[in-house]
């Protein structure tokens, strides 16, 4: 902090915010088309019934691998988030316990970690906001980008898929669980189901 406080600047947060998620979600839209490894692309599938898109698979999907891929591009760009969320390996460790396989843990943690984060912008104080106690940009930044994500894809569709926008931002979540699990992972473990 500077010796003199008439030195700080004023920063608009929701400039912050806006500014952030418009240089991550091209990225992330771009890579779109990228291949995932397949236990990756097998754990992105794993988990049914996170929000109400009927027949709409495929915009599941995409809301799922696009919140991957932010964590992909957070880590990428910011350095705080190369760090390892300190909670995870042991929420998995418990879930290998009863599951028997990392790509099991992974979806049975990740599944109730997205089910659990608020639909609305979460809270820093809010215990159920996992997404902020993942090292990175924090909580609103990913709300907002989960947001701007889910509204681009619904932009590619002709019909409307769900009453409110919200209840896609829990495929999105999972996504970003995924990976931030995949980064936790013990040395040697796999999410490949052949290893």
């Amino acid at each position: 902090m500077p010796d003199d406080p008439s030195k700080l600047l004023a920063v608009d947060t929701g400039l912050v915010l806006q500014t952030l998620v418009e240089s991550v979600l091209p990225v992330v839209e771009g890579r779109r088309e990228d291949p995932l490894p397949e236990g990756i692309a097998a754990v992105l599938e794993a988990q049914e019934g996170l929000a109400a898109v009927g027949s709409d698979r495929a915009l599941d999907y995409d809301l799922r691998h696009a919140g991957y891929l932010a964590r992909v591009v957070e880590a990428e760009r910011f350095e705080p988030a190369r760090q390892t969320a300190e909670w995870i390996p042991g929420m998995l460790s418990e879930r290998l316990d009863r599951t028997g396989g990392w790509p099991e843990a992974v979806v049975d943690l990740c599944g109730e970690l997205a089910r659990g984060e608020p639909l609305g912008k979460p809270s820093p104080d809010d215990e159920a906001a996992k997404s902020w106690r993942v090292p990175g940009p924090g909580g609103h930044v990913r709300h907002f980008l989960a947001r701007r994500t889910i509204e681009e894809h619904l932009r590619e569709r002709e019909e409307p898929v769900v009453d409110d926008p919200a209840e896609l931002k829990r495929p999105w979540l999972y996504g970003f669980f995924v990976r931030a699990c995949e980064e936790a992972l013990p040395p040697g473990a796999s999410l490949d189901p052949r290893s």
